[in-house]
């Protein structure tokens, strides 16, 4: 795990994350990167890309009380099934519906990525790595309550935290994540809370998760790992 550095103005680097090689994936005033187009899987693809079966008890995919787009960025006009994410004030936020995800345009391999997140108590959301063509991936899980169990901290359908961990509602909280050949590693707020190998997706997009409102985005930044 790399060791955090001291954190500069929201959405900047400070000189000592540039030297050290972290990139900034959210620049707090567009979207240049991303895109929350729906991706259907190509032909033939395998189980791990295709849509995932219904869960019982899961929050349906449209935003729980979403909060109305209020810029044009949030009411430009999408692809059939995107989802709609404007800028407020330096912040990454969904509006709208449906719910959906913003995907990284750049697919990653070997990284540490750092997040920070703020959200309601109940809030579904998670955020996604290595997530091949922008569809499927390794999400770790802000959702306190999954029905299966992969509750905060957790990576959705591969490995459950040893205990409960829980982020702050209505506060920022920090996700470091981190991604090494096979070996993945979470931190929330400081504390690990999921260290493992898994060789199920090498490479891919980083995707943030909006299921349901509110959640709040911002500080996004990757540091590639050179061998």
């Amino acid at each position: 795990m790399i060791g955090s550095a001291l954190p500069g103005a929201d959405n900047a680097l400070t000189k000592l994350e540039k030297a050290d090689g972290w990139k900034l994936l959210f620049d707090g005033r567009t979207l240049d990167g991303w895109d929350s187009a729906v991706v259907p899987p190509p032909s033939g693809a395998p189980q791990a890309l295709q849509p995932p079966p219904a869960q019982s008890g899961a929050a349906p995919a449209v935003g729980s009380n979403p909060r109305a787009c209020s810029t044009p960025l949030g009411l430009a006009a999408l692809s059939p099934g995107a989802s709609h994410w404007e800028i407020i004030h330096g912040l990454l936020v969904p509006c709208g519906d449906p719910a959906g995800y913003l995907s990284s345009k750049t697919e990653y391999k070997d990284f540490v990525l750092r997040v920070d997140f703020r959200t309601g108590e109940d809030t579904n959301s998670g955020v996604f790595i290595r997530s091949p063509g922008g569809r499927g991936g390794y999400e770790v899980q802000i959702w306190k309550s999954q029905p299966q169990g992969y509750n905060t901290g957790s990576i959705v359908g591969t490995a459950k935290t040893d205990r409960e961990y829980k982020f702050i509602p209505k506060q920022w909280n920090h996700y470091e994540i981190s991604a090494d050949g096979d070996h993945l590693a979470v931190v929330l707020n400081g504390t690990k809370t999921l260290d493992i190998h898994d060789s199920k997706f090498p490479e891919g997009s980083i995707r943030l998760q909006y299921q349901k409102y509110p959640i709040e985005f911002r500080n996004i930044r990757i540091k590639v790992i050179q061998h």
